[in-house]
């Protein structure tokens, strides 16, 4: 470091470096410190994303599903009808809920009348 020469009683010692033990003191509390923020922001961001996550997938409200499911459901019972079968082999008859396929598939897309 250089010295202003216009003052000449300045001493050469009084810019002595600082304590060994103090800056490695102050290093080591600095790096605790940054090491500590950093882990405490950390966690604050993964507790707010783990939160975040929970919300979404749990609580999640199904109510426009099961309205379109409803409608859905109506819409094939409304078209569907019964057929009576007889089976020759056994001579039993078996009542069957029938819908043509062609309805069932509109119903289902979201195509209905």
């Amino acid at each position: 470091m250089s010295h202003n020469n216009h003052n000449a009683h300045d001493n050469i010692n009084d810019h002595e470096d600082p304590d060994g033990w103090a800056t490695w003191a102050i290093g080591i509390g600095g790096s605790f410190l940054m090491i500590a923020t950093v882990l405490i922001a950390a966690g604050i961001y993964y507790r707010s994303l783990m939160t975040e996550s929970e919300v979404k997938n749990i609580n999640i409200v199904f109510e426009q599903r099961n309205m379109i499911n409803e409608a859905q459901q109506a819409a094939l019972e409304e078209s569907a009808h019964w057929e009576r079968r007889h089976d020759p082999k056994t001579g039993e008859q078996h009542d069957r809920l029938v819908i043509p396929i062609n309805e069932a598939m509109n119903i289902v897309a979201g195509n209905t009348k």
